[in-house]
């Protein structure tokens, strides 16, 4: 491979320096503890790259030296004055005697060596580091599912991706007392317990490097030194974001049951104060529809009797109707006969015979008023010349017809006269006999007339009955 190319591809996908300087700050916690047990601090490199790592541990008070097959990697080191020369893993290894290192370290060097030679790698390390001495590999973390199906396969030099479990296992076969995996690189905000992950956070927010921390074997009291950096947490695991993503996801959908328990509760309420209103409005249609099926029968009830009444009605109308048109036509007919007993009384007091008995009539009226005995005498003397005259009339053949004649004109007095002339023996009881008796029946209002008038009645009544047959 040109040597320029992957110092070119480091330097865009690796980051800059003081990245990555500052990302390789989380193992200083880890070395601290072996400056308390030793007054030396040599350090072994693999695969040192452009140096960062020695840089710092030289800040640091380190006495570091690095290995890199790459040339364009180690001109980079040379230029800022950094130990480093050109050696492979294996044989800068074999090269140094048993404990002779406080640290052993390579970044991201893991995936670039076959399994097989990792395995010496990792053997010869334990070998040259003193007791408590750190074995410190760094590979990408292929726990990440963007890591371990994307990004890995970015760089051509890399072997296979290396499970964490699998560096772990293969530090603690070849004799390392400790091993810690350490994630690395993972986004602050995903650190935090409270924080809110998606299902993008779980597939990418797993660190996307870890290192794994082997310690050889020491007295316990050495080791004790050591434990906060190993006890402490580091990164984010798939798992974690799993479980987490699980429980946010849970407790949403235990919230949204929740809340879709209180809605169907809610729900529930309404539906059953709905059945209520519909209970009650159903009761009350009901009520309404019974008042109006009463009220229907009531009407049709009165309809009926109004039917009823409306035909009686009209069968009384009908009656009263034919009652006063019959009245009508009596009414007329009296009319009539007013109409000619008008004219008749007319002619009469125009006749020669109303001259005539006119001494007469007030000779009866001037008795109605006189005293009795004078009326008496009056009456008397009346009689004597009625008789007088009479007799001079009925003596007289011609005369008697026309004075005849003229009297029946007032059917009243003719009849009186007739009466007054009978009663006396002035004429025989033939030429009465057309007269109705005095004691003829009279209609019930009509029983308190006088002889004369009931005459006077009867007269009238045969007329009209001899008109009406006519």
């Amino acid at each position: 491979m040109d040597d320029g190319f992957y110092r070119a591809f480091e330097d865009r996908y690796r980051g800059s320096r003081e990245l990555i300087t500052e990302r390789l700050r989380v193992y200083l916690p880890f070395l601290d503890p072996l400056k308390d047990l030793y007054q030396d601090y040599p350090i072994l490199d693999l695969g040192c790259g452009r140096g960062e790592w020695l840089e710092l541990l030289q800040r640091e008070g380190y006495a570091p030296m690095g290995v890199d097959l790459d040339e364009g990697m180690l001109q980079a080191c040379q230029a800022r004055g950094l130990p480093a020369r050109n050696a492979d893993a294996l044989t800068a290894l074999r090269e140094l005697p048993d404990n002779s290192l406080i640290a052993v370290t390579g970044f991201h060097i893991a995936e670039h060596i076959p399994f097989p030679i990792l395995q010496e790698v990792v053997a010869e390390a334990q070998r040259v580091l003193r007791p408590a001495g750190l074995l410190i590999l760094e590979t990408p973390n292929a726990e990440s599912l963007v890591v371990g199906t994307n990004t890995f396969y970015l760089d051509p030099t890399h072997e296979r991706p290396l499970p964490g479990l699998l560096l772990s296992f293969l530090a603690e076969h070849s004799g390392f007392a400790k091993t810690k995996i350490v994630r690395l690189q993972e986004r602050t905000e995903l650190r935090a317990e409270d924080q809110k992950i998606g299902l993008w956070d779980v597939i990418s927010g797993t660190s996307p490097d870890y290192a794994v921390v082997g310690q050889k074997n020491a007295d316990s009291e050495h080791l004790k030194i050591f434990l906060p950096a190993f006890e402490a947490r580091y990164g984010v695991s798939l798992d974690d974001l799993a479980l987490r993503f699980d429980d946010a996801l849970q407790r949403r959908l235990t919230r949204i049951e929740g809340e879709l328990t209180t809605f169907h509760q809610a729900v529930e309420m309404q539906e059953q104060r709905l059945e209520e209103r519909l209970d009650e409005q159903e009761q009350r249609f009901n009520a309404s529809i019974n008042r109006l099926q009463q009220n229907y029968s009531e009407l049709h009830s009165n309809l009926d009797e109004v039917h009823g009444t409306h035909s009686s009605t009209l069968q009384q109308l009908e009656m009263v109707r034919v009652e006063l048109n019959a009245s009508f036509d009596q009414a007329h007919q009296w009319y009539l006969r007013a109409v000619a007993y008008e004219q008749q009384l007319h002619e009469m007091r125009h006749s020669t015979f109303w001259r005539i008995t006119a001494p007469f009539r007030w000779s009866v009226h001037t008795a109605r008023r006189a005293p009795r005995a004078t009326v008496q005498t009056i009456g008397n003397t009346a009689r004597k010349v009625l008789v007088v005259g009479v007799h001079f009339v009925l003596a007289r053949p011609m005369l008697r017809q026309r004075l005849n004649n003229v009297l029946k004109r007032s059917p009243r007095f003719y009849t009186a006269l007739r009466s007054v002339v009978h009663n006396h023996g002035m004429m025989a009881d033939a030429a009465m006999a057309s007269s109705p008796p005095p004691d003829s029946p009279v209609p019930a209002h009509l029983e308190g007339l006088s002889v004369e008038a009931r005459e006077v009645y009867h007269d009238l009544k045969k007329a009209i009955d001899q008109k009406d047959l006519g």
